[in-house]
């Protein structure tokens, strides 16, 4: 979808970038061979050449950060195909909102999952988070990144230069809305027994359980972890449901 995106350019704006669809330049490369005969003045050509060079160039050496940049947030969607080190990310905190709450970090590249433990390697996170290109979380932008940028404050620099695809604001543009369990089973996604029905509140408990030790709390870390990593995992189906109905949603096909 990126390449057949206008947005990034100054002063293009939705309806502009679907006139240009309209007229037959559904890629960069129709836009360049076609642009003298297209709809718009020379001012907004100028910029559109400008812009494909640029982002052209950023896609040749991997440059995430132009796109974060260069595309409003709930537009990352459209460049996070072209970039293969995905994180789909999930935290679970104690239930306060102090910058020690964070309890377990869990990701995926999107088939291993690795999770991270407050009191064994939570702070190894910092580090291992600047090597993805983009992060897809539900409710993320309201919740987990900020949660992680008071806990870690260098990464404030790392989110602002990547992608991130918030699943939760994302689906409910296409019609989709409730937490994540709720749009799970809206769309026939099921989970283990063990995880079935439980909540962040119970997220909660289980740390606690685990923190008071004594018998079960080895137990209760692992049901914690299982539930974090059920949330990390439907993500992926979850952003591969999405992205077709969002490219679908801005008319692109239907010109």
């Amino acid at each position: 979808m990126i390449k057949s995106s206008y947005i990034l350019a100054q002063g293009v704006g939705y309806a502009t970038e679907k006139k240009l669809w309209e007229a037959g330049a559904k890629t960069w490369e129709l836009f360049s061979s076609t642009c003298q005969s297209l709809p718009i003045n020379s001012r907004m050509r100028s910029e559109i050449l400008e812009m494909i060079d640029y982002a052209s160039d950023a896609l040749a050496h991997r440059n995430v950060s132009f796109f974060a940049e260069s595309l409003t947030q709930n537009e990352h969607w459209r460049a996070i195909s072209e970039f293969e080190k995905v994180c789909f990310l999930d935290i679970e905190t104690d239930g306060s909102m102090n910058t020690n709450c964070i309890t377990t970090i869990g990701i995926s590249d999107g088939v291993d999952y690795k999770v991270y433990v407050k009191g064994k390697n939570l702070d190894d996170f910092e580090n291992d988070c600047a090597s993805f290109d983009s992060f897809v979380t539900f409710f993320g932008g309201g919740f987990d990144l900020p949660v992680l940028k008071r806990r870690y404050p260098s990464l404030a620099g790392v989110f602002s230069k990547r992608l991130h695809v918030d699943l939760c604001p994302a689906l409910r543009r296409l019609g989709y809305k409730g937490g994540l369990k709720s749009i799970e089973k809206q769309l026939g996604i099921a989970r283990p027994d063990e995880c079935d029905g439980l909540s962040g509140l119970d997220a909660v408990r289980l740390w606690q359980v685990y923190r008071r030790g004594g018998r079960g709390a080895n137990d209760a870390l692992d049901l914690l972890v299982a539930y974090n990593r059920e949330d990390v995992l439907n993500m992926r189906n979850l952003l591969q449901f999405a992205l077709p109905k969002l490219r679908a949603l801005t008319g692109i096909d239907e010109t």
